[in-house]
């Protein structure tokens, strides 16, 4: 229950993020979709960046060293996700 309000909360702030300095016609789905995010392990904890960017946006409660050994490995290489909804739905599978 507490890593379903942490992923809910980072698609929040997802949301705030790509919405923050665009145009109002634009919808909210349109540009999060066409937005690539990078999900990797930030001190300990998966994070999601967006891409080219050094610094996460958002920090999970979630600890890498919690996860099965091939989770690991894929956030040690960063997994790439195309979207808002995409970059939740792989959050979930994590957490």
């Amino acid at each position: 229950m507490k890593r379903l309000i942490i992923i809910t909360l980072a698609v929040l702030t997802i949301n705030l993020a790509v919405n923050k300095g665009f145009a109002k016609a634009e919808t909210e789905e349109a540009l999060s979709a066409n937005r690539v995010y990078i999900i990797k392990e930030y001190n300990g904890r998966i994070a999601c960046f967006e891409q080219y960017a050094s610094t996460p946006f958002i920090v999970t409660d979630i600890k890498v060293l919690d996860l099965p050994p091939l989770d690991r490995k894929m956030l040690s290489q960063g997994v790439e996700v195309n979207g808002a909804k995409e970059m939740s739905r792989a959050l979930e599978d994590f957490g």
